[in-house]
Order: structure tokens, then sequence, then C-alpha cells
């Protein structure tokens, strides 16, 4: 039994990282060019004005299929709702134009994010990934709390 909850709190370490990486670039392309010129480690770097997603990053640690999850979830939701700016920058953050190594991974939550629109019902969703123990609006209210720190 030990082991078994050792697996999983290393499992639920990895969903806590992945929604650490997807709220860091979600402030990175919600940021304002004025503050990703100031707050840019390598202002050398041509790209400082072009925000990117960590989408190969995301999915390596992304284990129980969260992530995807949320976005399949964000997919179904057709009613505005009260974290309607946060969904809408995640779901913005798809429309990126990925760096190279990223776009295979990019790939694989867009399908997640279709997958849901054409779904129209998050247990569908729930269904597709069933290894997420959470629920979307737990995720969503997660990301809003990291947001707001």
């Amino acid at each position: 039994m030990g082991y078994k909850l050792i697996i999983l709190l290393g499992l639920l370490l990895g969903v806590l990282y992945c929604i650490h990486i997807l709220v860091q670039d979600y402030q990175a392309v919600t940021a304002s060019k004025i503050l990703r010129f100031l707050f840019k480690r390598d202002t050398s770097s041509h790209n400082y004005t072009r925000p990117s997603v960590r989408w190969r990053k995301i999915l390596m640690y992304d284990g129980i299929q969260c992530t995807r999850f949320l976005y399949c979830a964000l997919g179904t939701a057709t009613e505005a709702r009260s974290d309607g700016e946060v969904r809408r920058g995640l779901i913005l953050m798809l429309s990126l134009e990925p760096r190279g190594e990223d776009k295979d991974s990019l790939e694989v939550f867009e399908s997640a994010y279709e997958f849901g629109r054409n779904a129209h019902d998050e247990r569908i969703c729930r269904k597709m990934f069933p290894m997420c123990p959470f629920k979307s609006s737990l995720l969503l209210d997660l990301i809003k709390y990291l947001l707001s720190r």
C-alpha cells in the first residue's frame, strides 16, 4: 500500500508542476510587450516580444493527463463564466505559433480541445481522460489562485 501512495504523490506533483508551467506561460502570453521586454532575462535574443508555450515540457510531466483533460473541458464550455478571461487566455495559448520542438506536443492539446468541442459534455472528456482525479473546476481554481499570487 505504501508504494502506491508514493507513486500517486509523485504523479500529483507532476500535475502541479504542469499547472505551474502553464500558469507561467499564461502570464508571459498575457503580459504587455513592455513588461515582457523589462523582465526578459536574455534581451539579446530577437524573440523577446513573442511569447511561446512550453508544450513539450507540459506534456512530459502530464502523466495522468490532467492538462489534457483541462483542455478537453475548456472545449466543452459554452456558457459565460466568471473565469471567462482565464479560459479565453488558455484557449488563446493554443493558437500561438509553437517552437519547433513543441509542435507535436501542441497537437496533443489541440486534439483534446477539439474533442471537447465535438463532445459538448465534460463527462465524455472524463471518459477520454479517466486518470485525472480532479474536476476541471478545481484545476481552473488552482490556475486562478496561482495567477493571483
